[in-house]
């Protein structure tokens, strides 16, 4: 059986939020709290197998929280994205993005199951 995702109030466990914030924090390479075009292109690759399009990226500028500055991705907004996908039923696609950044049924970090920039990902939960 998998941990829950969300709370009855359709929140986030502590969990599942842990678990997104350390995803968010490996793309984010430059430390500054938002991931740029390059960060987030590099999580979609490893995520999804593609690029977003750019009309998929106008989305995520349009309705996500976004730095108003260079319409970087917010920590927030990745949340949301997550959230939207995760909430509208979607669950099932969250799981296996969880799962291919190496977390298990529990939400317990295990190993990724591929590679960044043909790198192996580095995890480390105490950042």
């Amino acid at each position: 059986m998998r941990a829950d995702l969300v709370t009855d109030d359709m929140e986030f466990t502590p969990k599942c939020e842990a678990a997104l914030v350390h995803i968010f924090n490996l793309y984010d390479k430059d430390k500054d709290g938002a991931l740029n075009d390059q960060e987030i292109q590099e999580f979609s690759m490893f995520t999804n197998g593609k690029k977003f399009t750019e009309e998929e990226l106008a989305e995520i500028r349009e309705h996500l929280d976004c730095r108003e500055s260079d319409n970087a991705l917010l920590k927030g907004g990745f949340l949301q994205l997550y959230s939207l996908q995760t909430n509208s039923g979607d669950d099932d696609e969250t799981w296996k993005d969880l799962k291919k950044h190496g977390f298990n049924d529990n939400l317990e970090l295990e190993e990724p199951t591929g590679t960044v920039n043909s790198k192996p990902l580095k995890h480390d939960m105490n950042k």
